[in-house]
């Protein structure tokens, strides 16, 4: 399967190429410049922005799904970064989806366990009613996923929509909680909570979660959501103790909580045990032994040099409309050709036949309600199927125009010659020879599927 996956060499993104690599998935990533992560040679980089849809467009070309991991994900700069965190988020899932609707492609959405925050219920599952988010992180993470589910009802769009447990694991963001714990507990600082940190957490090991992502590009997964989280419910006290114990004893103090945080609802995994066969296999402890392992092997390589947390992304004006349908017109013309050449040929025809049917018949009423005798009837049928025949049995437009000036002339000569009654013609005049025209016109423009349908119809014969 041709694979493009936005955000490819991110924390997460960059474990899920290397799992579809090794499943055999042909793979694109498209990311920003400033990627951190390097990728397999065996997987296509492209550079460029969710929020450039014909980038997006040229980036998805000839890709089956989408897996969209692009976002902006650390709470804290969405917070202080409103505005460009939600065009990136929502605008940037709005754009993918559209790319999805011109190419054909299937779309694996990156939401999280955060949708879960302001519910009530101490246990949630993927069938649990969602609250309003106090968190615009999580409100930016829940239109993404309306989005995906208006894009499948309104335009038959394959999505999938997977909610991650909180990743931790090698190559982690350095502000997320864990890579801070490690950081401050080998410069022997104090770890700091938020609140009593005594909220849990269903953390998920970031290989693990890439296997699931893998997992959930099968046809089975189609408008399914998934919760991708650990087996264990780890508090924020217990990754502090579990970084003390492999780094070192260092103290732990204590903040205010903050406002939107994650409450530690329980959430279950049972729906993608049972539909994919997948679970989360690296207990916590061992998860963060890896981590730490990982840390200070890149921290003592030759020329290593900390990293630091990626700026946030600067406010940008959502491309206009008609910017992303210029980009993704051509594309949603193709798709339609595609979807007809998929049907049986005959159900192809039938319809074009049908409707030039519909529309002689249509015709003849008019010229009945007109008032015309049945010799100014025959005429005017006469002048309509010859045009129509002339239309149609030409192939481009230089030859349509030839051929109707033609038949213009020769029209104009037999207006004022007399008409003989055996053939039941009626005394040709403007006003037929217009209705006539007319006519072929409207036969001509429900035929006209004729241009759609030809293309498709090549291509069933060709291949």
């Amino acid at each position: 399967m041709n694979v493009l996956v936005t955000g490819g060499s991110g924390f997460i993104g960059s474990h899920v190429v290397d799992r579809l690599l090794a499943a055999g998935h042909a793979v694109r990533s498209l990311d920003l410049a400033d990627a951190r992560n390097a990728l397999p040679q065996a997987c296509e980089q492209r550079v460029g922005d969710l929020l450039d849809p014909p980038t997006l467009l040229a980036a998805a070309e000839d890709c089956e799904t989408i897996i969209h991991l692009a976002a902006a994900a650390d709470v804290g700069l969405v917070a202080k970064h409103p505005a460009s965190a939600e065009t990136l988020n929502s605008r940037g899932t709005l754009n993918v989806l559209e790319v999805a609707r011109a190419t054909g492609a299937a779309v694996v959405y990156a939401s999280t366990i955060w949708v879960y925050s302001d519910v009530a219920e101490p246990d949630v599952d993927e069938d649990t009613q969602l609250a309003l988010p106090s968190h615009l992180y999580t409100a930016t993470k829940l239109a993404g996923e309306m989005y995906c589910h208006s894009y499948e009802q309104l335009y038959d769009v394959p999505t999938t929509i997977l909610r991650f447990g909180i990743p931790y694991g090698p190559r982690a963001r350095p502000a997320a909680v864990l890579p801070i714990f490690v950081d401050k507990a080998l410069a022997g600082q104090p770890l700091t909570i938020a609140g009593d940190g005594k909220q849990t957490r269903r953390f998920v090991y970031v290989e693990d979660l890439a296997e699931g992502v893998v997992r959930a590009l099968c046809p089975e997964a189609r408008g399914r959501i998934y919760n991708l989280v650990g087996e264990e419910d780890t508090s924020v006290r217990d990754i502090a103790e579990a970084v003390r114990t492999a780094v070192g004893d260092v103290s732990i103090t204590h903040t205010e909580g903050r406002n939107g945080d994650f409450c530690g609802t329980r959430v279950c995994g049972e729906r993608a045990a049972r539909e994919l066969g997948w679970r989360a296999r690296t207990p916590f402890v061992e998860g963060v032994g890896r981590y730490i392992a990982w840390h200070r092997e890149t921290r003592q390589a030759p020329g290593a040099e900390a990293t630091a947390a990626p700026a946030p992304p600067a406010p940008a004006q959502p491309p206009a409309l008609a910017q992303v349908a210029a980009a993704v017109q051509p594309a949603l013309v193709a798709s339609r050709r595609r979807r007809l050449a998929a049907l049986p040929l005959e159900v192809q025809r039938g319809g074009t036949v049908i409707g030039a049917v519909i529309a002689l018949i249509l015709y003849i009423l008019v010229l009945d309600v007109a008032g015309l005798s049945e010799e100014g009837q025959h005429t005017v049928l006469v002048i309509a199927g010859l045009g129509l025949a002339a239309t149609i049995s030409t192939s481009t437009a230089r030859a349509r125009v030839a051929v109707w000036t033609l038949a213009g002339v020769a029209a104009a000569l037999l207006i004022p010659a007399p008409m003989g009654d055996t053939l039941d013609f009626a005394h040709l005049t403007p006003s037929l020879l217009g209705l006539g025209l007319a006519g072929a016109g409207l036969l001509g423009v429900m035929s006209s599927r004729r241009t759609v349908l030809e293309p498709a119809l090549a291509e069933r014969r060709e291949g």
